[in-house]
C-alpha cells in the first residue's frame, strides 16, 4: 500500500480526524509532532481527496510526506538520472574489470612486442576481451621466439603485463646482414631487428641486400630476420617421370605449378621453388 503523509496546523489540528472520517477517509496512522500540528497519514490514493476536503477550512496544510514504498517511488522518480547513471556506471564497471584495456611488454625481449602482440591475438586476448584464463599454450608460443628464456602473463586492473626474458645476446653467432639466398620473388619477410631494404612482393637477385645491420641515422644493429624467396626452376634429368619428380624434390623441395616434359635425353621440370634464409633467427 502507497502512504501520504500530510501536516496539518490548526489550533484544532486534533480535529481534523473526525472530519476525515466523517467524509470516508480512512486515516492510517497520526502523529502529534507540535502542541498545534499533527501529521496525518492516509492511503496514497487518498491524498488528493485531504486537500479538496481541508482547502478553505481552518487547518493550514504546511506540506505532504511520503512513507514506506511511496517516499522509496518518489524519490527514485525525481532520481531517476541519478540511478541510471549509476547502473550505468556498475555495469561498466563489471563488464571491464576482467577485460584487456591495455598490454604491457616488458623484459630484456621487449623487442618482440610486435610478436608477442601477434601470439595474443591469435590466442584470443587482445584489447577489450576477456583476460585468458588459460595461457599455456600463449607462453609456450612466446618461449619458441629464438632465445626467449622466460616468459610470464599477469593480468592486473585491465592491464595484461607480459615480461619476456631473452639469454645473452653476446652468444648471438652473427652480426651480418641478410641477403637473398635466390633471385626471385619475396614472398615472406619476417624483421624483429635491423633496416629492411625490400618488402613483400619485390623482386630481388641471389646476393641482394635484404635487412641491412646498418640504420638510417647511423646506428649499428644486430639483425634479427628471415626471408623466404620464390624462385623459377627449369631442371632436364635423364630419368623417367616419376623418378624425375622425385630427383626435383629432393634438389628443391616441393615445387609448385610444377609441369613435366619429355625430352630427347628425359624429363624437363618446370615449376617455382622457395628459399629460405635468415640472421639470428
Amino acid at each position: 500500500m502507497k502512504k501520504c503523509g500530510v501536516v496539518i496546523e490548526s489550533l484544532s489540528a486534533v480535529g481534523v480526524l473526525n472530519k476525515l472520517s466523517a467524509a470516508g477517509i480512512s486515516v492510517l496512522g497520526a502523529e502529534k509532532i507540535q502542541k498545534n500540528a499533527i501529521t496525518v497519514w492516509v492511503d496514497g490514493k487518498d491524498c488528493k481527496k485531504v486537500f479538496a476536503i481541508l482547502r478553505g477550512s481552518c487547518y493550514n496544510i504546511k506540506e505532504v510526506k511520503s512513507r514506506g514504498v511511496e517516499r522509496v517511488r518518489r524519490w527514485c522518480i525525481k532520481s531517476a538520472g541519478l540511478l541510471v547513471g549509476a547502473a550505468l556506471f556498475l555495469l561498466l564497471v563489471c563488464g571491464f574489470q576482467n577485460r584487456i584495456l591495455r598490454v604491457e611488454v616488458t623484459g630484456s625481449g621487449a623487442y618482440y612486442s610486435a610478436q608477442v602482440m601477434d601470439i595474443l591475438e591469435e590466442g584470443g586476448a587482445k584489447t577489450f576481451s576477456a583476460s585468458p584464463a588459460e595461457n599455456a599454450q600463449i607462453k609456450a608460443s612466446i618461449l619458441a621466439l629464438p632465445r626467449v628464456s622466460f616468459c610470464s602473463l599477469r593480468f592486473d586492473g585491465g592491464v595484461l603485463k607480459v615480461v619476456v626474458e631473452v639469454s645473452d645476446e653476446n652468444a648471438l653467432s652473427s652480426s651480418s646482414p641478410l641477403l637473398s639466398p635466390a633471385t626471385g620473388q619475396v614472398t615472406e619477410l619476417t624483421l624483429v631487428r635491423g633496416r629492411a631494404c625490400v618488402q613483400v612482393g619485390d623482386s630481388v637477385e641471389q646476393g641482394a641486400l635484404i635487412v641491412d645491420a646498418s640504420m638510417e641515422d647511423g646506428r649499428s644493429v644486430l639483425v634479427m630476420a628471415r626471408v623466404t624467396v620464390r624462385y623459377f626452376v627449369q631442371q632436364e634429368y635423364a630419368l623417367n617421370e616419376r623418378e624425375a619428380l622425385a630427383q626435383a624434390e629432393l634438389d628443391y623441395g616441393v615445387l609448385q605449378e610444377c609441369v613435366t616434359s619429355p625430352t630427347e635425353n628425359g624429363i624437363l621440370i618446370e615449376g617455382y621453388a622457395t628459399a629460405t634464409s635468415s640472421v639470428n633467427l
